[in-house]
């Protein structure tokens, strides 16, 4: 039975996955009348633009905020509810609706397994509840060596994945997906060294070695649908970690494969491990991927915030 008359605040970045989020944004608001809710469209131009929009929502109580765009955006509405001085704003009043419509959407397509046609979506949030959803907490340094904090909600990672988004933000805006992340893979692979890290669960060293790259995460996938933890619930209170070793080359070629469904868990230079704080260390500039966006570098600490906002899930 469907739910109507629930009214949806609904932002959009309109340049989300090449432009993609834009050019459905009217089907999608249709199928959402359709499926009962009521839509309030706030389009933004600009991250500064979200983050204000976001805060305004949520301190005026509004039951309903969708976000509709990618991981980027995903990761830019729930970090803007960490405040400047360090605080979070209350958000116990208002309940989150992700629209998969950018270039990743791993954790709403990979994660929440949520349809990526605006009829689906529109049926899906209609079928949805209201769920906790954990958030993670990042505590690194900028590329200034400045100290800095912020929230992410798939996974955090450092190594060759923030190269490989350095690529994939310099890249053209039309690749997007998995296509998008296997070109920037590919670019980020020349002249690549594996980095030395030392990697630290609730307080135990669970890998001090060479690594291609390090995944913290609440969410299964990242880059397009490369499932780096694919046992990792948003719900558990928990963040899972997957080292990816000091891989061979020929090893490296098979490892990437097999990330696309999980199996790459059984190799011999994969390393597993979970808890609610981990800590990253290493004397070389390793740089950081969260959710995508590339603010910086480790040393850092990754802490699972559990339940920290409410998400509809079906």
């Amino acid at each position: 039975m469907k739910r109507v008359g629930r009214e949806i605040e609904l932002l959009v970045n309109p340049a989300a996955g090449g432009g993609r989020a834009g050019r459905l944004l009217g089907d999608m608001t249709r199928e959402l009348a359709r499926s009962g809710f009521s839509v309030n469209v706030h389009r933004t131009a600009s991250r500064a633009g979200l983050v204000d929009l976001t805060r305004k929502l949520v301190s005026g109580g509004a039951p309903i905020v969708g976000m509709m765009g990618g991981d980027g955006t995903l990761h830019d509405v729930i970090g803007s509810l960490l405040l400047d001085d360090g605080t979070l704003l209350d958000a116990s009043k208002t309940v989150f609706a992700a629209l998969p419509a950018g270039t990743g959407g791993d954790l709403a397509a990979r994660t929440l397994h949520m349809p990526t046609n605006p009829s689906g979506i529109a049926d899906w949030l209609a079928r949805a509840t209201p769920s906790p959803l954990d958030v993670g907490r990042l505590d690194y340094h900028t590329n200034d060596g400045a100290p800095a904090r912020k929230l992410f909600v798939n996974i955090a990672s450092c190594g060759m994945s923030g190269r490989v988004d350095q690529y994939v933000a310099k890249g053209p805006k039309w690749l997007t997906g998995k296509a998008a992340y296997f070109a920037a893979s590919a670019r980020a692979l020349v002249g690549w060294k594996h980095q030395p890290v030392r990697v630290e669960v609730d307080g135990k060293v669970v890998f001090d070695d060479r690594a291609l790259t390090v995944a913290v995460a609440n969410g299964r996938a990242f880059g397009g649908g490369m499932f780096v933890c694919p046992h990792a619930a948003p719900d558990d209170g928990l963040l899972d970690v997957t080292v990816l070793g000091n891989l061979p080359l020929v090893e490296l070629a098979n490892v990437s494969r097999t990330l696309y469904d999980g199996s790459h868990l059984g190799s011999k230079n994969v390393h597993t491990a979970r808890g609610r704080e981990v800590k990253i260390f290493s004397d070389d500039a390793v740089l950081l991927d969260v959710d995508g966006e590339t603010p910086g570098r480790i040393p850092g600490t990754f802490t699972a915030l559990p339940g920290l906002v409410r998400l509809l899930r079906a």
